[in-house]
């Protein structure tokens, strides 16, 4: 985990900041984005790709992070605004990464971004590395970051709609989550572009009522 030197990048000297999502592919719940700014390469035991630790590994990297970062910011963007005409998944994440990045203060001297498209209408040297999560350790740090919120949003999604198993599948197509939506229906945090959430919904007309109760 670095990697820094071979990017061009000198971990000693500059704020180097790393940008990551989570959440492109449920078909409930938001996206979050995050953020995270170091100055120099801390120790961090076990940060990785968030996806590949447990919660409560993750969980505990957070307090780390936020003591370690020169500066650390989440964005979410809820379901309510996925669900509008306007916009693709993709476009939404790299929204979200740029308002993250824009939150940073001090602005970093540079930016790690994870996967293949750089943020546009930044004014600052970047550079987008794929699988960064499992790469750069400022870009796993904003991946927990971004996982450990979107987590505890999903667990209180769960209280509020119960039925679904929020709290465990986080909104994925899990096979318990697709039996609840065919039973159940959707509720207003499903995302309305997903097929098993259309095909649930028993007219257009029910669609659109679904996308009024978000307006």
């Amino acid at each position: 985990m670095g990697h820094l030197e071979g990017l061009g990048i000198d971990p000693g000297t500059e704020l180097v900041a790393g940008a990551d999502e989570v959440g492109r592919g449920p078909m409930a719940g938001p996206l979050v984005a995050a953020a995270v700014a170091f100055r120099s390469v801390p120790w961090l035991p076990g940060l990785r790709d968030s996806k590949k630790l447990k919660p409560a590994h993750r969980e505990a990297l957070v307090p780390w992070i936020h003591c370690q970062a020169v500066s650390w910011s989440v964005y979410v963007v809820p379901v309510e605004v996925l669900n509008q005409p306007k916009g693709t998944i993709h476009s939404h994440s790299l929204e979200a990464m740029r308002e993250c990045v824009g939150r940073l203060n001090p602005e970093p001297d540079r930016l790690l971004v994870d996967g293949r498209f750089p943020l546009e209408g930044l004014d600052l040297p970047q550079r987008a590395v794929v699988h960064g999560d499992d790469l750069c350790l400022a870009v796993a740090a904003a991946s927990v970051l971004a996982k450990v919120q979107r987590d505890q949003i999903m667990c209180e999604l769960d209280r509020l709609w119960p039925g679904y198993g929020f709290a465990r599948n986080k909104g994925y197509c899990t096979a318990d989550h697709l039996e609840a939506l065919e039973r159940l229906g959707p509720c207003p945090v499903h995302r309305l572009r997903f097929g098993p959430v259309r095909a649930s919904l028993a007219s257009p007309e029910a669609v659109q009522g679904m996308l009024d109760l978000e307006d």
